[in-house]
């Protein structure tokens, strides 16, 4: 598990919001960050909840007062190599 240093040590400047979504089909979540150039996002396997992600969006931010979290957001991915439909016309 990483820790908060490890998660610190990521971001290249200061986040203006933290960003959670949750996969529920493959039990992933991941963190960003806003603006973009501040960090690589953060994913967590079998993190299903999103209590991991939360944890240590919450650490960050208590890092830089000022900075908001938004999520978790949960969404389902579609599976790998299923096929985009066309509409008919």
């Amino acid at each position: 598990m990483t820790t908060l240093t490890d998660n610190l040590s990521r971001l290249s400047g200061r986040p203006e919001r933290i960003f959670i979504s949750v996969d529920e089909r493959t039990g992933r979540s991941t963190v960003s960050f806003f603006p973009t150039d501040v960090g690589m996002p953060i994913v967590r396997e079998s993190d299903a909840r999103g209590e991991q992600a939360l944890v240590a969006a919450r650490a960050i931010a208590d890092t830089y007062p000022g900075c908001a979290i938004a999520g978790p957001h949960f969404h389902v991915s579609k599976p790998a190599g299923t096929a985009k439909r066309r509409r008919g016309r």
